[in-house]
């Protein structure tokens, strides 16, 4: 049996490029291949990666989770007493408002009619309100859950709201569908305000800052808006050139709604409110009005009310005819107040919920807000 000669091993201090030792090479030198651990661009992973969730999945866990979020609010006490005295509140506000201008003999319309109608508009300042001081109470969460946390949200207030002010309706005679536009616009509201309220309180490490800044964002969509119109209107004023309208039509309520144009330009004063009426636009209240004006017959004597809301907003072209020479043919496409209200509004949303959901996103997790 012929003995295998053992191979040779580097010892401490000896160079192995000399003598006998020079055919070898150092165990774990340069050149030595290790196969005990492959590298990891040798590992082929078999196992695909799982798939990304489908927009119907998403909407699923979004709803599942805003779910969980509003029934939270619903089991508690305080929210169902917030629902409670904002209702009353629009009652008692829009009673006392009629009353008080009936007194002073501001309109000849029957009081119970009026306080329909007004309570319906304060039911919307009061869903932004709530929706507001709700939203606030938590920091802005993903959009989507936010929306329909919001949403939840403004139902349970709308509905109960909106049977309240059926009731009063059908006590003075109007027109029931109000009651339905003004569940749609509570809901909406509570929705849109409780985002602006999370995404403010998301901008701020302290509570203190996005509190004040809601509080004077809301003092201006409940009145702000409406005074400054108001103070604004005497500087639309203006003149103009218009012809003689000919071939007038009007509707039930007077208002004209086609013509034709003849004759000479003629030097008249006009209003421009179209200039400013989109500033009240974005008034919770005067979003309810352009909703709930659809829902009225033109001889109904509130709808010269909400009427004139759209009127304003659409500018002197509807008021004096032939405006520059042109007939009602040529005039744009009415653009509802409701969707300027709302566009307004999802823009102040956009603007403080971005930036607080980033604010958000880099403060240290210790930094709650």
């Amino acid at each position: 049996m012929r003995k295998v000669p053992e191979e040779p091993v580097a010892r401490p201090g000896q160079d192995s490029t000399q003598g006998s030792d020079s055919d070898y090479e150092l165990i774990g030198g340069s050149g030595v291949i290790d196969d005990r651990f492959p590298h990891r661009e040798d590992v082929v992973d078999d196992e695909p990666s799982p798939p990304r969730p489908g927009p119907m999945a998403v909407m699923l866990d979004a709803a599942w989770t805003a779910w969980g979020e509003a029934r939270a609010s619903f089991g508690s006490a305080w929210f169902w007493l917030a629902c409670g005295l904002g209702i009353l509140a629009s009652w008692g506000l829009a009673a006392g408002l009629i009353a008080f201008g009936e007194s002073n003999a501001w309109f000849s319309t029957p009081v119970a009619a009026a306080v329909y109608l007004v309570m319906g508009a304060w039911l919307a300042i009061a869903a932004a309100v709530l929706g507001a001081v709700w939203g606030f109470r938590r920091a802005a969460s993903r959009f989507l859950i936010a929306l329909m946390v919001g949403l939840l949200r403004g139902a349970a207030f709308a509905v109960p709201a909106g049977i309240v002010l059926a009731l009063v309706g059908a006590g003075s005679g109007g027109p029931i569908a109000m009651a339905g536009a003004a569940v749609v616009v509570a809901a909406v509201e509570v929705a849109l305000f409780g985002l602006m309220g999370a995404g403010l309180r998301a901008c701020f490490a302290s509570v203190a800052p996005g509190a004040i800044l809601l509080g004077l964002l809301l003092v201006f969509f409940g009145a702000g808006n409406f005074v400054l119109t108001v103070l604004l209107l005497p500087s639309t004023m203006s003149v103009e050139q218009a012809s003689v309208p000919v071939n007038v039509e009007r509707d039930d309520a007077g208002r004209i709604t086609a013509y034709e144009c003849v004759g000479q330009l003629h030097s008249v004063e006009v209003a421009h409110t179209d200039r400013v009426a989109w500033i009240a636009a974005s008034n919770p209240a005067m979003v309810f009005g352009s909703v709930a004006a659809g829902s009225m017959t033109q001889d109904n004597e509130l709808a010269w009310v909400l009427s004139g809301l759209q009127w304003a907003a659409d500018g002197p072209q509807r008021d004096v005819p032939c405006l520059g020479g042109e007939s009602s043919d040529g005039l744009p496409p009415t653009l509802p107040v409701a969707l300027t209200g709302l566009a307004l509004q999802s823009a102040v949303v956009a603007s403080v919920y971005v930036p607080g959901r980033l604010a958000q996103s880099r403060r240290p997790p210790s930094a709650g807000v």
